[in-house]
């Protein structure tokens, strides 16, 4: 009667080891997922422009400052942006016009315009958009036929929607009078 009873005690402890070794042999298999090398040289660091990054960069060639835009107001009955960045506000874009022969084109143009502005206005409470000063001969803007210039500085607001930059406004003159100290000392760098 005492040799079966170390038989049993054997047997339970071997049953006991061999249900708990696929239980530690699976989260084995996905550490060696989760750090697996391939998976890291896919992916490219992340640059704090995101999809803007090339633009931001080919416009402050030659000076200028960036700073992030945190608010974009949207004032749909006269289709225009009140952009604001972390340094204060930018001012006020310019009106969008609508366009088309026909109501129903109009309409559609309508559509598209609020459309842009939500997603601007998106972008910017999520933290990708950006106010950039650059030197007027890095980023002219061929809409400026009168030839003027009042000031060597200019500025327009990018935004990174869904993975693509895009332009949101354009200001035609900077008036560094009128800028933050801070952000006029960025241009001076």
């Amino acid at each position: 009667m005492n040799a079966p009873l170390p038989v049993v005690l054997a047997v339970a402890l071997l049953s006991a080891a061999i249900a708990t070794m696929p239980a530690d042999a699976a989260p084995r298999k996905k550490k060696l997922a989760a750090v697996s090398p391939a998976a890291t040289l896919a992916q490219p660091p992340t640059d704090r422009f995101l999809a803007c990054d090339v633009r931001v960069r080919d416009y402050l060639r030659e000076g200028g400052a960036v700073t992030r835009v945190t608010k974009i107001e949207v004032d749909d009955a006269r289709l225009q942006l009140n952009i604001h960045h972390e340094y204060g506000e930018a001012g006020k874009s310019s009106r969008k016009y609508l366009r088309g022969d026909t109501e129903e084109e109009m309409r559609k143009n309508l559509r598209g315009i609020l459309d842009e502005f939500a997603a601007a206005a998106k972008a910017a409470t999520a933290g990708r958009a950006w106010y950039v000063v650059a030197a007027r001969k890095v980023m002219p803007d061929p809409r400026d036929g009168s030839g003027e210039t009042t000031s060597p500085w200019t500025a327009v607001v990018l935004a990174d929607f869904d993975g693509k930059c895009r332009p949101v406004t354009f200001y035609q003159s900077v008036d560094r009078t009128k800028l933050d100290p801070e952000l006029n000392k960025k241009l001076d760098e």
